[in-house]
């Protein structure tokens, strides 16, 4: 009996985290947890600090508030790149219009209305015109833009402090608390107006029967349209609705800065949608989450905030958020069918199978296996665990010994969280095709009627022991001598060599001389373009 309930504990504990694994959350969850760690170990007495928290969460504002109606949007299966321009323009209008002497009412009022006729005008051309969203939304970007440029005649709109009306206070002010050293002196009343719009946002998502409908549209508009939903007003009234929460955002950045110039809004739109990504809602329709999207919006928040703490401003800010962004859709992908058996039937069986019976693994390969679907996860796998131990090395020696790295682009700190995965991705994405590419064109010459396919597949589990490529990478970057870094390169190429070999002879049916040769030759056109390569750099220092 013990045993069972054992059995059952671990069961059920696998059974938490594959739910957990296939929450629409997961991605948002997991890198603000990181985040936050990383800013504890980068700058405590600042991060922690509340002013601190609190201008973290005001700054997820903009993209939450927007985030929210394009969640809405996303779900129902279309998507706005428009709103960030829209967002300048109309905190534009309210700035300049209210400069002019006109009531701020009034001027609310009707910028509020244009942002839902634009909204309106926008979804009738994309379902009743059948015009493809992505078109539409980058056309109405670069107007909204050159819209945005003509009303501030290409300079910077300001609201002084002594003419600042009430409103614009209770829709983006900030609000004076208290002067003591251990009290919260500023609350930004976006912070309240981001909270609101995610609880209403919540229940007309999740609990509405416009929530259900544009859940049922976006995943199967036809069986929508076959029960009686109006798809198309769904998305009408979506797109409305976006365009409303990019207006209310861009009034509200514009009470909190007094200021709105030409740049404003610039890359909001990519943001916007990564944090919705990230936050879980499906990119192809039918699901989303609220919450997530907050969360998506906090992970830009964070990442900011460190990227400052850490001295490097925002520099690589554009850098994360192309990772981020990539990360988003790798992560919708593979949210379909997530498992956490992926690490052990897809990575850690096939290491087991390639060092205890090199042949019969290559034999099942070329029986079993077809595509590069499953190559390609394993070689996905192998790379994220090289830069995940690079990284962990490179800061936990860093922290503690204060060793000097420098790698390529790579050095210790803030910044190798958005290098690093960059280099590492690169380098094997680069050392696998080449590899492929010589290879296949040694195996043509001897005579194979294999594809490419099968060359790729074979090329990609013989560079298992790249998981090991950490090694080289580690001592290089601390400046170890060359032997030393030549012998752990070693470690990884020489068992490689031979998994290239017995692959080639095995997967193209050629014979142990052909195989052979055909190593060496794929061998010498590396040497060649690596010979290459050093004389370009040296010819440049």
């Amino acid at each position: 009996m013990a045993e069972v309930d054992a059995s059952v504990s671990r069961d059920s504990g696998l059974g938490s985290v594959s739910r957990l694994l296939q929450s629409r959350e997961v991605g948002a969850i997991l890198a603000v947890s990181v985040l936050l760690a990383l800013g504890t170990i980068v700058r405590a007495d600042v991060f922690l600090s509340t002013d601190n928290l609190v201008g973290i969460v005001r700054n997820t504002a903009v993209t939450a508030i927007i985030g929210y109606g394009m969640t809405m949007l996303m779900v129902s299966g279309e998507f706005d790149l428009s709103v960030g321009s829209l967002m300048a323009v109309c905190g534009a209008l309210v700035a300049t219009m209210y400069g002019t002497g006109y009531p701020i009412l009034f001027v609310v009022l009707l910028v509020l209305l244009f942002a839902a006729l634009y909204g309106l005008f926008q979804g009738l051309m994309i379902t009743k015109l059948g015009l493809p969203s992505l078109i539409v939304t980058i056309g109405t970007l670069t107007l909204l833009r050159g819209a945005n440029l003509v009303i501030l005649q290409g300079q910077t709109a300001t609201i002084g402090s002594d003419n600042y009306p009430d409103l614009l206070f209770y829709i983006g002010g900030v609000a004076e608390l208290g002067s003591g050293p251990a009290l919260l002196q500023q609350f930004p009343i976006q912070i309240v107006w981001t909270i609101a719009f995610l609880v209403l946002g919540y229940y007309v998502l999740n609990r509405t029967a416009f929530g259900y409908r544009s859940m049922f549209t976006g995943g199967n508009q036809e069986s929508a349209q076959r029960t009686g939903i109006k798809t198309d007003h769904v998305k009408i009234i979506n797109f409305m609705l976006v365009a409303l929460l990019a207006a209310f955002a861009g009034i509200g950045q514009l009470a909190f800065t007094q200021a709105v110039s030409p740049s404003t809004g610039q890359g909001t739109e990519l943001i916007v949608i990564a944090s919705v990504v990230i936050g879980g809602t499906n990119l192809f329709g039918g699901e989303g989450s609220m919450p997530g999207t907050f969360l998506g919006a906090l992970v830009f928040a964070l990442t900011q905030n460190i990227l400052v703490l850490a001295g490097l401003g925002v520099r690589l800010f554009q850098v994360f958020t192309g990772i981020f962004i990539i990360s988003a859709v790798l992560i919708e992908v593979l949210s379909r069918d997530v498992r956490i058996e992926y690490l052990t039937d897809d990575y850690i069986d096939p290491i087991k199978e390639i060092i205890s019976d090199t042949n019969g693994f290559f034999k099942y390969v070329r029986s079993d296996v077809q595509g590069i679907d499953e190559p390609l996860l394993f070689a996905t796998i192998g790379t994220l665990i090289v830069t995940f131990v690079t990284l962990v090395a490179v800061t936990v020696v860093d922290f503690a010994l204060g060793w000097g790295f420098s790698f390529a682009i790579v050095s210790p700190g803030v910044a190798a969280l958005g290098t690093l995965p960059l280099v590492t991705f690169m380098s094997m994405a680069g050392l696998l095709l080449l590899t492929a590419i010589f290879l296949h064109a040694s195996v043509k010459i001897i005579g194979t009627r294999r594809d490419f396919d099968t060359t790729l597949q074979g090329v990609i589990y013989s560079f298992a022991p790249a998981v090991l490529l950490f090694l080289p990478i580690l001592l290089s970057g601390w400046d170890f001598i060359g032997p030393v870094v030549a012998i752990a390169a070693a470690l990884v190429f020489l068992p490689s060599l031979y998994l290239l070999y017995s692959s080639t002879q095995i997967l193209h049916e050629a014979s142990s001389r052909n195989a052979a040769l055909s190593v060496v030759m794929t061998v010498i056109l590396w040497a060649l373009v690596i010979v290459f390569t050093l004389t370009q750099i040296s010819a440049v220092n």
